[in-house]
């Protein structure tokens, strides 16, 4: 899925569903971006989370692994032009997040 899909999403959830909340955070870590969508439908409330991060280049182990040592320490080289992109959906369900498919959205 791409930002243009995400764009076609936003826009028919706000046209047709009560929505409660729609924020834009940054990723643990200060990596990337998550946007956040919460409304009602008839499933009950939903949650969608469109999380934006760019591509790992590289993968840098530092330190040893050794008994009794400590942790090594990983260091990721990422893409100042290239993004990943996914999409979660969540259902609430006695008050606690539950995933779900995003794809059971489009039969709503």
């Amino acid at each position: 899925m791409d930002q243009e899909k995400w764009g076609e999403i936003l826009d028919r959830v706000k046209a047709q569903f009560e929505v409660l909340e729609h924020t834009k955070t940054t990723t643990e870590g200060g990596v990337g971006n998550i946007e956040t969508l919460i409304f009602t439908n008839p499933m009950g409330k939903i949650k969608l989370e469109w999380i934006t991060r760019p591509v790992v280049l590289d993968k840098k182990v530092i330190g040893a692994h050794r008994r009794g040592a400590g942790q090594a320490q990983v260091e990721y080289i990422y893409s100042d032009t290239e993004t990943t992109h996914k999409l979660e959906a969540y259902r609430e369900v006695d008050g606690e997040w539950q995933p779900i498919d995003p794809n059971l959205l489009s039969s709503v």
